[in-house]
């Protein structure tokens, strides 16, 4: 039997920080994202939720359990063509982040050239989903399996 481990790290949040969001502003950043919004609803669909709630938004990753980390993600990807990594710790803490690539990879998605450029492109979408502030900040994130 073994154990493997890796880290990801970047530039981004801790999104098991936002707290406040509610059902209204969720769905209000997932229509930013038409094609992303449609296959959630299809899923919805196939679920046969009517009334979504919440959470039932959250669980439409069922590949690797992130939630509201991917719904940001994904959204962020098809409205700016920027594609962030979602990911969790050991402890099951989501995480956001803008993390370095090779050169030769730089050329399927937007780059980001500035910290500044990073942090606004975040706060531009976690203040659709709250009014707090969210620490923008190195992260180094360690899970295992």
């Amino acid at each position: 039997m073994s154990y493997s481990t890796w880290l990801t790290y970047g530039y981004g949040i801790c999104v098991s920080d936002i707290k406040e969001a509610s059902l209204e502003r969720l769905q209000k950043l997932i229509s930013m994202a038409p094609e992303y919004q449609k296959k959630i609803q299809e899923w919805l669909d196939d679920c046969e939720i009517s009334e979504p709630a919440y959470e039932d938004y959250l669980e439409f990753d069922q590949d690797y359990m992130l939630g509201l980390a991917t719904i940001l993600k994904e959204v962020i990807l098809e409205a700016e063509d920027i594609d962030l990594v979602a990911c969790d710790s050991h402890d099951g803490t989501d995480y956001l982040i803008y993390v370095p690539d090779y050169p030769w990879n730089q050329g399927k998605h937007r780059q980001i050239k500035t910290e500044k450029a990073v942090e606004e492109l975040i706060q531009k979408y976690v203040s659709i989903l709250t009014d707090e502030v969210v620490e923008i900040d190195y992260q180094s994130v360690e899970n295992g399996g």
